[in-house]
């Protein structure tokens, strides 16, 4: 998806993000996304992990633009116990 906004134009990249409690710190939040290897990250709680995951993915730009999204409810069916959501950004 694309929009501009004063001569800029902006494309949307969303992603299945998964959210799983660390299970040696049960204090940080573990997040990774299924479809781009190497994209990982942690929170105090879901308010910053979901910061820090949306931080991953401006930072991985250049990767997004060559991959694709799976569907958000085929990754919730692989990661049962955990929490799977869509995270977006605008680049």
């Amino acid at each position: 998806m694309t929009h501009e906004t004063k001569n800029e134009v902006f494309i949307k990249y969303s992603f299945p993000t998964v959210f799983s409690i660390d299970k040696q710190d049960k204090n940080y939040i573990n997040v990774f996304f299924p479809d781009i290897p190497g994209a990982v990250t942690f929170g105090k709680d879901m308010t910053e992990a979901r910061f820090m995951a949306k931080d991953v993915l401006i930072a991985m730009e250049e990767y997004l633009k060559i991959t694709h999204s799976s569907n958000l409810e085929t990754t919730k069916k692989n990661f049962p116990n955990d929490i799977v959501e869509i995270i977006e950004v605008d680049l």
